[in-house]
C-alpha cells in the first residue's frame, strides 16, 4: 500500500472516530477479512456493510442491524442473544450450530441463509420468508409471523410512548417507535402479550430512568420490564 494510500485510510479512521465522539452514526463497513471477529455488544449498527466476515464462535448481545447487508457471513457455533435483524440482508450468512436466544428477523432476506443445527430459543420471524432459508427447522422455540397485528394501545401508554419518543437514545434506536407519533405495532404486541397491562406501569418508570442508553433491542426493554417488576 503507497504512502498516499495509507495516508487516506488514516485520515478516514480518524473522521469516523471523531464523528462517533460527537454522538454521530457511523456506519461499519468490512468485507473480504480473513480475521476471525470476536462479536459485539450493546450497539446498534444502521446500515452497516458487512461481507465475507467470520464470527465463528462468536457473541452478540443486545445489537440491533437497521437497513443492513450482512451476506455470506460466518456466524457458525456462535452466540446471538437479544439480537434484531430489521430490513436487512442475510443471503448466504450461516447460522450453523449457533445459539439463537430473544432474536427478531424482521423484514429480512434470508435467500440461502443457512440454520443446520440452530438452536431456537424465543427467536421470531416477522414478515420474513423463511422458505428461502436453508435446513430451517420451526420445531424449536421460533415463531413466524406474517400478518400485521391488529391492537388498541391505551390513552395512558400512548402518552408514556408519546414522551419516551423525545429521548433520543430511546427513540433512535427505533424499538418502540416507528415515528415521533407512530408505534412500531409489532414490537408492542409482542410486550403486550408477554407483559399486559404490567407494561404500562414499567415503560412510565423508564420515563423517569436518568440513564435510558442501550435500549437497543427488544430484548434490552424485556431485561428492564424484567427488573422493574421483580422491585415492585
Amino acid at each position: 500500500m503507497g504512502r498516499g494510500k495509507k495516508k487516506r485510510k488514516r485520515k478516514q479512521a480518524q473522521n469516523r472516530e471523531e464523528k462517533a465522539k460527537r454522538g454521530k452514526h457511523v456506519p461499519y463497513n468490512l468485507a473480504n477479512s480473513p480475521r476471525k471477529m470476536n462479536g459485539i455488544k450493546n450497539r446498534y449498527n444502521y446500515k452497516s456493510n458487512m461481507h465475507n466476515l467470520i464470527y465463528k464462535g462468536g457473541c452478540f448481545e443486545n445489537v440491533k442491524y437497521q437497513a443492513s447487508i450482512i451476506t455470506e457471513c460466518n456466524f457458525k457455533n456462535s452466540k446471538l442473544i437479544g439480537v434484531d435483524f430489521y430490513n436487512s440482508n442475510l443471503k448466504r450468512t450461516s447460522f450453523k450450530g449457533a445459539l439463537l436466544k430473544d432474536v427478531i428477523f424482521f423484514n429480512c432476506n434470508l435467500k440461502k441463509t443457512d440454520f443446520k443445527n440452530a438452536k431456537f430459543e424465543n427467536v421470531v420471524f416477522i414478515s420474513t420468508n423463511i422458505e428461502v432459508a436453508n435446513n430451517f427447522n420451526q420445531s424449536g422455540n421460533a415463531t413466524v409471523i406474517s400478518q400485521y397485528p391488529r391492537m388498541n394501545i391505551s390513552s395512558k401508554l400512548a402518552i408514556t410512548l408519546s414522551e419516551l419518543a423525545n429521548d433520543e437514545s430511546i427513540y433512535n434506536s427505533r424499538v418502540l417507535h416507528v415515528k415521533k407519533n407512530k408505534w412500531n405495532y409489532w414490537n408492542m404486541k409482542l410486550l403486550l402479550d408477554e407483559y399486559g397491562k404490567d407494561l404500562e406501569s414499567a415503560l412510565n418508570a423508564l420515563t423517569r430512568r436518568n440513564n435510558k442508553r442501550e435500549f437497543n433491542t427488544l430484548y434490552s426493554y424485556r431485561r428492564f420490564i424484567d427488573s422493574y417488576l421483580k422491585r415492585c
